[in-house]
Order: C-alpha cells, then sequence, then structure tokens
C-alpha cells in the first residue's frame, strides 16, 4: 500500500532530522523574502541581466547598454559610478534568487503525483504578480480552501525540503572546486 502524502512529508523531514514544523516556518521564511522580488521585478531583473550579458554584438540593447558603460567609466565621476555598480548589483541579486526559486521549485516539480500542483500553489501563493486571495486560488486549482491550506502546508515544507538540498549541493560544489571568489553565496542571499 502506498503511503500517504503526509507520511511522505513526514520522512523527508525526517531524512534531515528536522520536524514538519520547523521545515514549514522555514519554507514561508524564505519565501517571504523571495515573494516581493519575485512578484515585483522578477521579469524586469531578469529582462536586463539577459540584455547586459547578451552576446549578440546585433543586439540594440547590447550596443547601446555597452556605450553606456563606456561612457559611465570614462566620464562618470567615482560617486556616479558608484551608485549605477551599487544598481547593477542588486539588479544581479534580484535575478540570481529568482534563479535559485525557479531551480527548487523545479525540483518539488518531480515529486511523485503532487509535484506540480504544488509548485502552482507556490507560484500562486508567493511568486504570482498578482495578489490573489486564499479562495481565488483554491478556485483556480479546484480544490476547497481547506484542501488548498492543507496541501500549501505541504508545499511550504517541500520547498524548505528542496532549498535544503539546493543549499548543500552549492556548497558541496564550491567547497569540492576550491571556489573563494565573489560569487554570491547561499549565505549571502539568507542575509
Amino acid at each position: 500500500m502506498a503511503d500517504s502524502l503526509e507520511t511522505r512529508i513526514d520522512r523527508l523531514c525526517r531524512l534531515i532530522g528536522r520536524t514538519t514544523d520547523d521545515m514549514q516556518r522555514e519554507g514561508e521564511f524564505i519565501l517571504s523574502i523571495v515573494s516581493d522580488a519575485c512578484r515585483d521585478t522578477g521579469l524586469y531583473a531578469n529582462e536586463l541581466v539577459e540584455d547586459i550579458c547578451s552576446d549578440s554584438y546585433e543586439s540594440d540593447e547590447f550596443r547601446k547598454m555597452s556605450e553606456g558603460l563606456v561612457k559611465l567609466e570614462i566620464f562618470a565621476s567615482d560617486m556616479t559610478r558608484q551608485r549605477y555598480q551599487a544598481e547593477i548589483n542588486e539588479i544581479f541579486r534580484t535575478a540570481w534568487m529568482i534563479k535559485v526559486i525557479d531551480t527548487v521549485k523545479d525540483n518539488i516539480y518531480t515529486f511523485k503525483k503532487y509535484g506540480p500542483q504544488f509548485v502552482d500553489i507556490i507560484t500562486l501563493a508567493y511568486t504570482s504578480s498578482f495578489d490573489s486571495t486564499v479562495e481565488e486560488m483554491a478556485e483556480e486549482l479546484q480544490m476547497s480552501t481547506q484542501n488548498f491550506y492543507k496541501k500549501k502546508r505541504y508545499a511550504t515544507i517541500l520547498f524548505a525540503y528542496e532549498f535544503e538540498r539546493f543549499r548543500n549541493a552549492l556548497k558541496v560544489s564550491a567547497e569540492a572546486a576550491g571556489w573563494h571568489g565573489e560569487q554570491m553565496t547561499i549565505d549571502d542571499y539568507m542575509n
């Protein structure tokens, strides 16, 4: 006989030595941090990073950005240059946070039977550009409000679990490569 969803979630939490309540609090905390970034600036940050990092020399945006950066480097005062650098760093940080969340959601998607529904719940509840009520989200997902609350709890717990796995994999890969550069770490993100 197949285990219940509650049993499966509980076992995942016990694998890493945590309770479901601890994992739910952690998931809600992480999602509350990224919620505003995902809702307000996600598309803008990704588009701007893509424009800045575009390797197509035919792109108008790339050409304009290159000219602007050269002018900024040569003609701008130190204070102006530092201000723009801080803005650019914040845009890259936001884009990086969103990519982390998308990676974690991709991992949740593979959770047998419930993954796609959990991703939909996380998207609607935390990362969508629209601020919906619980009733609207439940209706969108064609479930009762009570069922939505229960599945949202499991989705949040699973999010925290997958985030923890992502964080550990990132630490292991950085340590294995001996990287000690300036790249943002998961700990930078959490602070």
